[in-house]
């Protein structure tokens, strides 16, 4: 065989985890066997990837987390009012932690997107139903959006939080 990296050198050598052909020069020791260089690179649970059952759990983990955290935002709100911004980033990193706990504490971008939108799906619940939403349309004529400026911030900050609870 010949290196894939070195063509003029021959080798018997390949990597344990694509099989292709690597010479002395080109291989990367590993704790798991000789791999190339393309295969070392990557890092932790991104070299296998993730099964699609574990997105399927994770979007049910946080939608359902997403609807009950937006139900006890308002009973929070009702009860303390300044108190519940402080609830707002603790519901947003339980909601980051049920996503987690259902992918079995995978990482990466798909689940960072479900973790963001389970918690921007608790604000906007816990917005209407408390009355004081975190977007309103209105317009005669048009359709306009209407943003709360602070409401709007802090849910930007929740929702980062919940998807920086699954970054990589």
């Amino acid at each position: 065989m010949k290196c894939e990296q070195h063509p003029n050198v021959e080798t018997s050598m390949t990597c344990s985890n694509c099989g292709r052909p690597i010479c002395p020069h080109c291989m990367v020791y590993t704790p798991v066997g000789n791999k190339c260089p393309e295969c070392a690179r990557q890092r932790g649970r991104a070299v296998a990837g993730l099964k699609p059952i574990y997105y399927v759990r994770a979007v049910a983990a946080g939608l359902g987390a997403g609807l009950v955290a937006g139900i006890l935002l308002v009973e929070v709100v009702r009860a303390i009012r300044f108190g519940s911004l402080l609830f707002l980033f603790i519901v947003a990193m339980a909601i980051g932690e049920a996503v987690s706990r259902a992918a079995r504490r995978n990482t990466g971008p798909a689940l960072q997107i479900i973790a963001g939108s389970s918690a921007a799906l608790a604000f906007l619940i816990g917005g209407y139903l408390t009355g004081v939403p975190l977007l309103s349309l209105s317009g005669w004529h048009g359709l306009v959006i209407v943003i709360s400026p602070v409401r709007f911030i802090f849910a930007l900050l929740g929702i980062y939080l919940a998807a920086a609870k699954l970054k990589d």
